[in-house]
């Protein structure tokens, strides 16, 4: 795979997921959801994991982010 993906139920110390940080009616869960959504062909972004060289983030992880960012 070419891209980095992130494990949000990766076990950490203290709380165990990163669902524990993040409250069931906060607004990034709808963010989240908005950008699963989103048919990113139809944007023209085009979500290869069979891309060879340098692993980069993962376009909709970063996309997740940005509108995080501005809210």
């Amino acid at each position: 795979m070419a891209y980095r993906y992130g494990n949000r139920y990766q076990i950490k110390l203290l709380p165990e997921s990163m669902e524990d940080y993040i409250a069931p009616d906060d607004p990034v869960r709808a963010y989240d959801a908005f950008i699963e959504a989103l048919d990113f062909r139809a944007l023209g972004i085009t979500l290869d994991s069979h891309k060879v060289g340098n692993s980069e983030c993962y376009p909709k992880a970063m996309l997740k982010l940005l509108v995080y960012g501005y809210s």
